[in-house]
């Protein structure tokens, strides 16, 4: 059935088909899901490694990309990483890794939805148009985000516990000086929390600026998210006192002065 024979809904006259940059090495594998999405009204772009990923992306400026995570010049996760801190598309995994744990990474990386191969085309196509739908909603329901919110102008580093934070370079650095990773994701919620401390950050608005998809109460993500800020940065004795849960309204950065010093900004 085509897009254009499927009954009228208030997202389908609101909404037009999103453009999608598919980033696949294998031939057969890119013409058969081109042409399933192409026969759907579809615009498709391909390309076939990272390096064309990225001036296909530039110069097509997608809604969606599909990425899958084994190419010839470059781990896709990175891909993920890159376009997902861009906020300007949405960001699908099309990958033959099928554990959990490659799931989950995902997800952390900044994907918004992770498809397993062999590929289920028509839940693909089901899958990049919900993305679409949802990124256009959370435009339409709160101010769009270019680009991660800056820090507060009357800081740059913040102490939490024993970790330091450079919020204008985006880095954390430990008690023994070593580098502490944070996702794409982990660091914008991280900003919100600083930024708004000590009062909290609700789950809805974590989810739209960190996760960058519309919030629903089932999803666990923004608490996994937490964790995982939580697990890197403090020690388990002090974790639960750092970035506290606010009970009905998300989360926040606790406002004891012992746990926490901030360093002006120079």
């Amino acid at each position: 059935m085509s897009a254009t024979s499927l009954p009228a809904t208030p997202d389908s006259d609101l909404l037009a088909e999103p453009t999608v940059l598919l980033v696949e090495d294998d031939h057969d594998v890119a013409s058969t899901i081109r042409r399933y999405i192409e026969r759907a009204g579809i615009k498709v772009g391909w390309a076939r490694n990272g390096a064309e990923a990225i001036q296909l992306k530039e110069s097509m400026r997608p809604d969606i990309v599909l990425v899958d995570l084994t190419l010839p010049d470059v781990d896709g996760s990175q891909l993920v990483k890159r376009f997902a801190a861009q906020h300007d598309c949405g960001v699908i995994v099309v990958s033959g890794r099928s554990d959990e744990i490659e799931r989950i990474v995902g997800i952390e990386q900044g994907a918004d939805d992770y498809v397993t191969k062999p590929v289920p085309l028509r839940e693909l196509l089901a899958r990049i148009r919900a993305v679409h739908r949802r990124a256009a909603r959370a435009a339409m329901t709160q101010p769009a985000v270019a680009e991660p919110s800056p820090p507060p102008a009357q800081a740059t580093e913040i102490m939490l516990g024993s970790t330091r934070v450079d919020l204008r370079r985006r880095i954390a650095v430990n008690a023994q000086q070593a580098a502490i990773h944070l996702t794409s994701a982990e660091f914008a919620a991280l900003e919100q929390l600083v930024e708004a401390m000590p009062e909290p950050v609700s789950r809805e608005k974590i989810c739209g600026h960190a996760l960058r998809r519309t919030f629903h109460v089932e999803d666990r993500g923004v608490d996994q998210l937490i964790l995982g800020l939580r697990r890197k940065l403090f020690a388990d004795d002090i974790a639960l006192s750092v970035i506290v849960s606010v009970r009905g309204q998300g989360y926040a950065i606790a406002g004891d002065r012992e746990l926490m010093a901030v360093r002006p900004g120079a």
